[in-house]
């Protein structure tokens, strides 16, 4: 009944979201545009009044989605530098959005110190209805030589993904799957549910369950056991507010709900994975702050963010406090030379933990080239990286013209070389874990190609001070 209220909810909210969308106006041109003049009254051809601003290629997306992004304003008067570096912005916050595969602004002048810009956008394909396969290891060489490509280890299922549902940039994600965890998962997401466009919400919900859990950690590796039935449950409700003034600041407040079961047969292994417990609940609420400045979010090139959160879990068993965040600068020093600094970090308040709350590094984005075979649990954890990247060279894909926005898709390589830094502390790691409490330090070389979708295709050799290397493979972005 819950679910089917949520449902529901989220359905009205998009049919209230498409009607405010067709609503939704061009912006009106400004009755009083004057171009500049020179004291001599001449007219000041150094600077440029904009006249209008239209959008070509928006088949779905709606034009105020557009205009939210946009840097420039028609009525202003512009010096051309001025004006060309508004439209380099208003090109990465379109960008930016992930809609568009591609976004063109072109002058088009219109005489006596007036131009026209136009915004020439090529959409993505919004709608997936996909057959799904992911393994479940953290990265595929865990997979592929620690357990031969086994397809226990995999999920399948079928994935229905909207990533622009109503034309206003919200998400709905359906998944149903099958094979190492069976899961259903439903997720809403709109961005912007005010006239202001600042405000937004998501809601979500996914169940799950499992025959196979990573129960403890020795060495540095995790640990996993496995039943004839089902061990596991689990249970998560998500309900978050955003609010997001510009296009530049984000603000996200969730609550996220959550209950975990497991077999008796886990629970001898390692009592202390639910601190005691064969279930739990636990209630988060997680304050995210994000600033973006930079050419494009998946992979930048130029510019830096940052990344802030504070969370408390409200449980019995599994209460905790945390603080994290990352960050990142990268810019190009030399003729298509980049160098990239990243740094990311989180520290548990509690020395002490369930083994559910105590992982650190190797999950998520904090992690190290280098050690994908490892994992180091603790309550705080700290990782820096320097990248220094150079463009190889850029090649196009030609398909038939039929594909329409797809009949060319670009690849561009780059050589990279990198350096890791990081350490973790862990009040009590166990005797094997000789990884803890020290500084960790890698380094190593590799390839990355980059396509449209956000794309990235990394192949790496990566070496540590354990004398450990090998060939590793990524297929998303270093955070």
């Amino acid at each position: 009944m819950l679910v089917r209220k949520v449902i529901c909810c989220t359905l009205l909210m998009m049919i209230c979201a498409t009607c405010w969308c067709q609503r939704s106006s061009t912006k009106a041109l400004s009755d009083t545009l004057q171009p500049a003049f020179n004291p001599d009254g001449s007219i000041d051809t150094s600077k440029t009044t904009i006249r209008s601003i239209s959008i070509v290629g928006n088949r779905v997306t709606c034009e105020a989605i557009v205009y939210r992004e946009v840097a420039i304003r028609s009525g202003i008067n512009y010096t051309n530098a001025d004006l060309e570096k508004k439209m380099r912005l208003t090109k990465e916050q379109l960008m930016n959005t992930t809609l568009f595969v591609s976004v063109e602004l072109r002058r088009v002048p219109a005489g006596d110190g007036f131009c026209d810009v136009q915004i020439v956008v090529s959409e993505r394909w919004y709608l997936f209805p996909l057959p799904y396969f992911k393994v479940v290891d953290r990265n595929w060489n865990v997979w592929i030589n620690d357990y031969k490509a086994s397809l226990d280890r995999t999920l399948f299922g079928v994935k229905i993904a909207h990533n622009n549902t109503t034309g206003r940039n919200d998400k709905m994600n359906v998944w149903i799957i099958g094979g190492y965890t069976q899961q259903v998962e439903f997720k809403y997401q709109l961005p912007y549910v005010d006239k202001k466009m600042e405000k937004g919400f998501t809601v979500g919900m996914n169940y799950g369950r499992n025959r196979e859990i990573n129960y403890a950690t020795d060495s540095n590796k995790q640990l996993f056991k496995s039943l004839p039935s089902f061990g596991r449950d689990y249970l998560r409700v998500e309900a978050a507010f955003s609010y997001r003034k510009g296009s530049q600041k984000r603000f996200y407040l969730r609550s996220i709900f959550g209950w975990e079961k497991i077999d008796t047969a886990f629970f001898n292994l390692n009592p202390n994975y639910l601190n005691g417990q064969l279930s739990a609940s636990y209630l988060d609420i997680i304050a995210n702050y994000q600033y973006f400045n930079v050419d494009y979010i998946p992979f930048p090139l130029r510019g830096w963010y940052v990344d802030m959160n504070a969370s408390h879990r409200f449980s019995k068993a599994l209460g905790m406090s945390q603080i994290g965040g990352r960050a990142l600068a990268t810019w190009e020093f030399l003729p298509k030379t980049y160098i990239n600094f990243q740094t990311a970090f989180a520290y548990t308040l509690q020395r002490q933990q369930a083994y559910f709350n105590n992982r650190m590094m190797g999950y998520g984005s904090l992690y190290m080239q280098g050690l994908e075979y490892n994992v180091i649990d603790g309550t705080f954890g700290i990782m820096g990286r320097t990248t220094l990247r150079r463009k190889l060279f850029s090649t196009t894909f030609k398909g038939p013209e039929k594909w329409k926005t797809y009949s060319r898709i670009p690849f561009t390589f780059y050589l990279k070389g990198y350096g890791n830094l990081g350490y973790v502390y862990d009040k009590v790691p166990g005797v094997t874990n000789f990884m803890n409490n020290r500084l960790l330090r890698t380094a190593g070389l590799g390839l990355e190609i980059a396509s449209i979708y956000d794309a990235v295709l990394k192949l790496e050799y990566s070496f540590n001070q354990f004398g450990q290397s090998g060939f590793f493979i990524h297929t998303s972005a270093d955070f």
